[in-house]
């Protein structure tokens, strides 16, 4: 017991001094998603969000690929 109680107070602690918070930046970035579409049609959203996509010099390439493999795979 004494050991699983020492174990979560290095836990408590690691906690409060982390930087780095992936929940929250999760959330964060949910959020101004849900702002930035809000009021569009699920439509629209797609749309304003594949054209972000295309216009990425990583993603756009990538996405191009994906989309004429599965083009192909579906005939």
């Amino acid at each position: 017991m004494r050991f699983a109680c020492i174990h979560r107070k290095k836990w408590l602690e690691m906690m409060k001094n982390k930087k780095f918070d992936c929940v929250r930046m999760k959330r964060d970035i949910q959020q101004q998603i849900s702002k930035e579409f809000a009021g569009l049609s699920d439509e629209e959203t797609h749309k304003i969000q594949i054209s972000k996509v295309m216009q990425n010099a990583l993603l756009g390439p990538f996405y191009t690929k994906v989309c004429s493999v599965k083009d192909t795979s579906s005939k």
